[in-house]
Formats: structure tokens, sequence, C-alpha cells
């Protein structure tokens, strides 16, 4: 890792697992978020560090096991405990108490009366949930159908697509409180996965997405960094031990088209790109020819190939490829909303609404607006004679909840849940915005034209895609907007 000095690296591990002893509370052996704050003590976390002393008591590490043991103690006396009254709160009880089970029985405790029990309770879990059931079950040896059923209950929820795959979690807002998210859970289920070796998962494409899910390097926060990580390095252990050495050849039939030689690891690319004209002059029209990959050597070849092409055709079609996306043009006003209209006359000021209705969490997602002629982007920080203009730009509503993001702009709760817009761009001919994540569900954007010219335009149509994953898109048809002096 850049900036590590490996030779400090196992003192300075040694003097953090000695603080963190320092988080336990002596009265009933659980752990604190805050050294002495003993008012309250948390399962989940006392579960959590638990997990990180066996890791490293496994590492050679020093540990107190007297420490260990009372922790051990104090889950044990929390899972006796009685469950919640509130139906709400059993996705969170679940998960937490299914962490705490898999902790303990890599604790070599016996827990066998707490599988059974949380295994009755597997339709009301969220999926990391059900990955903790199974490490647990995996962990003491057992085989069969309640290890069939886990793993099928999970790989229900790994959504595979355009070379990827990723686990799309339950919904809920009480898993807040344990740092869920799509990426976290992702990982939780690929380490289970690979740790069993499951040999029908598609570890691979969890893999990749994990990697595409990253912004500068890392993930969203410590939870999301270290369950990717821990999961990476279990994958790249089992299955790509070995140092890659090897030459890669593609070839479109018998025409050799790209040949690299990779040596190490690395997480650098090869690309080759090949215009229509040379793809014909190699393959006839009404003629095939296998494209192939070859490796020459050890390691392990990854390798994609996209067709990227412009449609000969207008008036275009709606088109949904994992993306349905619709745009309407409609009077502004103040308060209250008008009818869509492809009429205007010079000078109204028209709002622009973009919605975008997603069957999954989508990533790194990029639009691109295209103005028709006749109209200008209006910047929000421009004086107009639209009162309150500046405060109704670029609105954002999600359908988890309705309510309108830029009016609560301190409702990070809401923001976590369901993502939204984190950049706009306006020019000349076109208005791009950018989304980091954008949750399951309904969202809008909208924004404010002025119509200047007088004429008859065509709008290009709207077009939304995943910025690493293109052929994941959509775009709106093209229409016609008629402007009057």
């Amino acid at each position: 890792l850049p900036g590590m000095e490996t030779t400090k690296m196992r003192a300075s591990v040694q003097q953090a697992l000695k603080e963190l002893e320092r988080f336990q509370c002596g009265s009933n052996g659980g752990m604190a978020s805050w050294p002495g704050n003993c008012a309250s003590t948390s399962p989940y976390l006392t579960a959590y560090l638990l997990h990180v002393f066996k890791v490293a008591a496994d590492m050679k590490y020093t540990v107190d096991r007297g420490m260990r043991d009372r922790a051990y103690g104090y889950l044990e006396k929390q899972l006796a405990a009685p469950p919640p009254t509130n139906e709400g709160w059993w996705p969170s009880y679940t998960a937490w108490q299914a962490f705490a089970v898999r902790t303990l029985v890599e604790g070599g405790r016996n827990q066998d009366s707490n599988l059974n029990r949380l295994y009755g309770y597997r339709d009301r879990m969220p999926v990391f949930a059900l990955a903790y059931l199974h490490d647990a079950l995996m962990v003491k040896g057992e085989t069969g159908a309640r290890v069939t059923d886990l793993r099928r209950r999970m790989s229900n929820a790994v959504l595979v697509e355009a070379g990827s795959a990723h686990v799309e979690e339950l919904s809920d807002p009480y898993l807040l409180w344990l740092w869920s998210s799509n990426v976290r859970t992702t990982a939780i289920v690929l380490n289970s996965l690979v740790k069993a070796g499951v040999a029908d998962a598609p570890v691979r494409q969890m893999v990749r997405w994990l990697m595409l899910a990253r912004k500068h390097g890392r993930w969203g926060n410590t939870q999301e960094n270290a369950h990717a990580m821990q999961a990476l390095v279990n994958y790249y252990r089992k299955y790509e031990p070995d140092v890659p050495s090897f030459r890669a050849i593609a070839a479109l039939g018998a025409q050799e088209l790209a040949r690299e030689d990779f040596k190490g690891r690395s997480s650098s690319s090869v690309t080759k790109e090949l215009s229509m004209s040379q793809v014909l002059a190699a393959t006839p029209a009404g003629t095939s020819r296998p494209l192939t990959f070859t490796r020459e050597g050890t390691g392990t070849l990854f390798y994609s190939t996209r067709l990227r092409y412009v449609p000969d055709t207008f008036p275009l079609q709606a088109l949904d490829s994992g993306l349905r996306v619709e745009r309407r043009y409609e009077p502004f006003v103040e308060t209250g909303s008008k009818p869509a209209a492809a009429s205007y006359k010079a000078g109204d000021l028209v709002r622009v609404t973009l919605t975008f209705s997603l069957t999954k969490e989508r990533r790194f997602v990029a639009v691109t607006d295209p103005l028709p002629g006749g109209f200008e982007a209006v910047e929000s920080w421009f004086a107009t004679t639209a009162q309150q203009l500046a405060a109704q730009q670029d609105r954002q509503t999600s359908s988890r909840d309705g309510r309108d993001e830029a009016q609560e702009e301190s409702d990070w709760d809401n923001w976590w849940q369901t993502g939204g817009f984190d950049h706009v761009e306006r020019h000349d001919d076109r208005v791009q915005l950018f989304a980091t994540r954008l949750s399951e569900g309904v969202h809008e954007f909208s924004y404010v034209v002025r119509a200047t010219t007088a004429g008859t335009f065509r709008t290009a149509p709207m077009r939304a895609e995943e910025m690493y994953t293109p052929e994941i898109f959509g775009r709106t048809p093209s229409t016609t907007i008629d402007i009057r002096k």
C-alpha cells in the first residue's frame, strides 16, 4: 500500500490491537463506542472486534485471551435475550445475531441451538446475514440441505449484468446502523462464497463489480473498504495464487489483432480498437469468424469486447438497455406545474424534467441531455425576472419518500439511502449530470431553459449510461419543439 512502511507495519498493528482492548467494558465484557463510555455497549461492535482479534491471533499477533473470553460471554448473554416486539427491527436484529453466532463459532463456541433458531428466521434476514449464517455452518463442517438453501438464497440476490455482478441488499432504514450497503454486502457474500469454494458462483464478476465501484481508488467508507479488501485478498489467494507471467493474443479468425506480455500483478489493461471497415475486411458481410483470446504462460487472462455503433435512422425511438429514461418539457411556473407542451413563445421559461426508472442500484451514471437549437440553459446564479428561479433549479426527487432533496439539503440519511446527481455541467448545447450512486426506484432531475429563437427544432435523445459499463444505457425518443415569435 502506498505510504506504508512494511518494516514498521507489524508493530503498528500490535499497538492498534492493544488500544482496541480499551473499548471493552469491565461490567459486562461488551464493547463500547468510546473507551470508558460504558452506559451502552453494542453486540454488533463486540462481534466485529472479536472477529478482528480472531484474525489477528491466527496471524500470530498477541491478543489477550481473557479479554476475548469476556467478550464471548457477553455475546452469549445478548443472544439469549428476548427478540424485539417491533417487526420493523427484525432485519437488523437477525443481522447482528447471525454475525454474533458466526463470531462465536469461529471462536470455538458451540452455537447449535442459536444456529437452529436463526435458520428459522432466514426469510426475515438481509443478504449479508445469510452469508454470516452460511459461514457459521461451514466453520462447524456442516453440509446438506441448510447449506444448499442458504447458497440458493444468496445466489438469488446476485444480479449478473454486462460482465459484472453484485448483490442488491434489502432496503431497510434500521440496517444503516450496521453500515449496510450494496458494496458491503457484495463483499461479504463474495468472501463467503470464496471461502466455501462454491464452483458455480459468479465470483469473478463480483470482483469486477467491486473494482468498478471504487472512487479515487477506494470505496465509500471504512466498512466497505475493510470488507472489500478482505474478500479480494481471499479471492486472489484462492483463485489467482500464481503471479501472472504470460503472453495474451487476440485474433479474429486467422488475423491477429493484438499481442501483449503481462508480467506481475497489475490492474492496467491494454485496449485495441478496430473500425468497422477493418472488421468487414477480415469478415466480409454475410460471413462469420471466431474472435479468440489465447494465453501463453501462467496466470489468469481477463478480457472483454464491446461494439460501439451509431443508428442511421431518424427520428430515434426510445431504448431501454438497463436504464429506462424519460424526458418532458413543460412551461415553468413558480408554484405547481403545467401540462407538458411542445410549443412555446420566444422568451418563455421551460422546465425540463428527466426521469430515471431503475430496477436496481446503478453506479457512476453519466447523463447527457442535448438542448434543442432554440433553447439555452438558465444558470441558477443568473438574475432573472422569475422570482425564486435560483431556488427552483436542479431539483431532485426520489420515489423512496417523495421528498424534494433540494429543500432538504441537510437530510444526509435520505441521500445515503437514495443517492443522487452530485455534479452538474451546463454548456451552450447540452446539460450533463453525473451520479456516483442511484438507488433502485424512480429519480427525477429538472432544470430550467429559456426559449430564445423562433423556429421548429428536432430534439436529440437524452442518453444515460453507466460510465464503466456503457453497454448499460438508455435513451429517450427524439421529438419536435416549436418556438413562436
